[in-house]
């Protein structure tokens, strides 16, 4: 199911229908029974679980042209659809699974070239959001050192790829970044409050 995802623009969009509302429409034209209910979740859960890259090749490769052909289907069919944001959104989440290139960059030039285009905004949200997510449940360090840790990780593959000419997913990157910084002082003040308690 997943290789169907990220080979047929259609059953894509179609599997997004099942989780999210149109914004052309003010209710679901689909009765919400219980059997619906339950393909909807199924279908959630594909979303959620799909790390097969568009274009991706048998041998690990990411065949560019493909990747375009997917996404341009994706966009006219989502766009008609009314379900264009949210398709962008989780094209970005499964774009986090790129295999490094060929070159040695850690993220493949076709999935850059991807998240860097001008209009590519709400496919780098999603790309953020997953990277985000990633991480999963995590147990707070009261030294916040994880948080620097993943600061220090994103800020140095922001730099790798503004250096590789992406500087849209390098500041992608950095608001990602700064977001762990925060978060590591955030959790480094609480700590030493409470010690002062």
């Amino acid at each position: 199911m997943e290789s169907k995802l990220a080979n047929d623009p259609e059953f894509f969009c179609e599997v997004l229908k099942l989780v999210f509302r149109s914004r052309k429409e003010d209710k679901p034209e689909i009765e919400l029974t219980n059997e619906f209910k339950g393909i909807a979740t199924n279908a959630w859960h594909l979303l959620h679980k799909w790390k097969t890259l568009p274009g991706m090749q048998k041998d690990g490769t990411v065949n560019e042209a493909n990747l375009l052909d997917w996404l341009q289907g994706v966009k006219q069919l989502c766009t008609e659809s009314g379900h264009l944001e949210v398709a962008l959104i989780s094209i970005g989440k499964v774009l986090i699974h790129s295999p490094a290139d060929p070159d040695g960059l850690w993220i493949n030039r076709a999935i850059a070239n991807v998240l860097n285009d001008r209009d590519s905004e709400d496919i780098r949200d999603g790309y953020r959001s997953g990277l985000y997510n990633a991480r999963g449940v995590h147990w707070i360090d009261p030294t916040g050192k994880p948080e620097k840790d993943l600061a220090e990780e994103f800020y140095q593959k922001a730099e790798d790829v503004e250096n590789a000419g992406y500087q849209r997913l390098a500041a992608t990157l950095r608001e990602l970044a700064d977001s762990y910084e925060w978060e590591s002082d955030r959790i480094v003040n609480e700590h030493e409050v409470r010690d002062e308690d």
